[in-house]
């Protein structure tokens, strides 16, 4: 009898319950032999059976945790017999079918020519692309400032009336004015007398200075 139990390697004591196998007569701990299902020696008739096998298939090793459709159901593998299923290939690309042949003395169709591009400056610019002027059209250069023929800018009644006090007896209130022809009868007046008649002149612009308050043109000084 073999003086250690072959399960827990421990040596058999005089007060422990030993059992002996029926088959090949090794003798082990009742506990022993009751934990382990059977004989512990490898290849008795009394050894356990061995446990299942949990067949794993190649999808299974790829896609833990998913179910993949395949055209064919997939082969289980084993850790024993290692037989892997068959995957299955993404669907073929359809081949494109060439055109048929043209046929001898045709002429191809021609190609258009690409589109020119649009002329930024220049007369093609101004002859096609010719907006008014907008603040907010960036395409654009703005216009320069114009102003209005019709506008007649106002005459300021504080230099009328400078100019009637200092340079009256030449009638430059009166060139300012747009009155030309009392400025140059003043003019003359005050030239021609060898500046004599500066007084008749001088006494003239005042008194224009006090009472006209509008140019010749009818606009009132501002």
């Amino acid at each position: 009898m073999a003086v250690t139990c072959p399960y827990c390697r421990t040596a058999f004591e005089a007060d422990e319950e030993i059992v002996q196998c029926a088959s090949c007569g090794t003798s082990h701990h009742a506990d022993c032999l009751a934990e382990n299902g059977g004989c512990t020696v490898f290849g008795c008739a009394e050894a356990p059976k061995d446990e299942a096998k949990v067949s794993v298939s190649n999808q299974d090793l790829r896609f833990p945790g998913t179910q993949i459709p395949s055209a064919q159901p997939a082969a289980p593998t084993s850790f024993l017999n290692l037989q892997t299923a068959p995957v299955a290939l993404p669907p073929s690309i359809p081949s494109v079918t060439p055109p048929p042949p043209m046929p001898e003395g045709a002429v191809p169709a021609p190609v258009p020519p690409p589109p020119m591009p649009w002329p930024s400056s220049g007369p093609a610019y101004a002859a096609n692309f010719n907006p008014p002027y907008s603040p907010t059209f960036s395409g654009h250069a703005p216009a320069p400032f114009q102003i209005n023929p019709g506008y007649i800018p106002r005459k300021s009644r504080v230099v009328f009336v400078l100019l009637a006090v200092f340079m009256g007896v030449f009638g430059a209130h009166n060139f300012y004015a747009g009155y030309n022809k009392r400025g140059v009868i003043q003019l003359c007046i005050t030239v021609l007398t060898c500046f004599f008649g500066s007084i008749i002149t001088g006494i003239w612009a005042i008194v224009e200075a006090c009472i006209i308050d509008h140019d010749n043109d009818g606009i009132t000084f501002i």
